[in-house]
């Protein structure tokens, strides 16, 4: 499978920060319990059948990037409708749990997350992993990148 060129700069980036082991100015600690604390709250909000709120960790933005199953998908709208598509009713959307899998800040402001999602669902159960970019915009951790399997 052919990487596509912009998908492959930002890999490198990545690579590169995690490489130089870029100097962190909060304890890992910290970020770890804020990052976690927005993940609770996203599935306590799926659980209620709510994507809109589910989606309030997401970059509002046309550049936020998803990237599944179909591809890459741009901007939280997108985003938004390609989750309502794929999810919907309440059978469908069944009960999300993430589990963290490791926490790594890249910057200041960059943190990267691995993790696994589950989805138990009357109609059978699905899972899968994910990784997350997130930014601290306007003093709020968001998610500008995802990545799910």
């Amino acid at each position: 499978m052919k990487i596509p060129p912009y998908l492959r700069k930002t890999f490198y980036l990545l690579l590169l920060c995690f490489t130089l082991g870029c100097k962190t100015t909060q304890p890992l600690e910290n970020i770890k319990t804020e990052i976690g604390e927005v993940m609770r709250q996203q599935s306590e909000a799926w659980n209620k059948g709510d994507l809109e709120t589910y989606m309030q960790p997401y970059w509002k933005s046309d550049s936020l990037l998803f990237l599944g199953k179909n591809g890459p998908t741009y901007g939280w709208e997108k985003t938004l409708q390609n989750y309502r598509k794929s999810y919907p009713t309440p059978e469908a959307m069944g009960h999300l749990t993430f589990t963290l899998l490791k926490t790594e800040q890249l910057s200041k402001e960059v943190v990267f997350v691995v993790g696994k999602w589950h989805l138990r669902r009357t109609i059978g159960d699905v899972q899968g992993h994910f990784t997350l970019v997130f930014r601290k915009i306007d003093q709020e951790w968001k998610i500008v990148a995802d990545h799910s399997s």
